[in-house]
């Protein structure tokens, strides 16, 4: 089954691959906004599989409208929902990721004479 855990799990893991591939890029925030709309499943039954997987899915309020359409049908919104907790996770984990990386170069600057 399809856990709203295992979609964050595998967006994280593909967010850290690349920020360590490229940690300058310039629009991070594209790079999100990818990782978390190919994270969304997109048949019905998957989406059913996470909405009852986590109650965090289902009483989620969106933020944006309904996904696919744009029609307020049920899975329109449970994408919806598991697009944006996706991407809030993203984000917490992007931050986390800037900043290290910031750090790593303050250190390497401090070790030049």
């Amino acid at each position: 089954m399809t856990t709203i855990e295992q979609i964050k799990a595998d967006a994280l893991e593909e967010l850290e691959e690349r920020f360590k591939a490229e940690p300058d890029m310039r629009y991070p925030e594209d790079l999100v906004s990818e990782i978390a709309d190919g994270s969304v499943p997109i048949y019905t039954y998957e989406l059913a599989q996470v909405a009852q997987s986590s109650m965090d899915v289902m009483l989620h309020e969106n933020e944006l409208p309904p996904a696919f359409d744009g029609s307020p049908t049920v899975t329109n919104q449970i994408a919806t929902a598991i697009y944006e907790l996706v991407q809030e996770e993203l984000y917490e984990k992007l931050y986390e990721l800037q900043q290290e990386h910031e750090n790593q170069q303050d250190d390497e600057m401090d070790m030049i004479p």
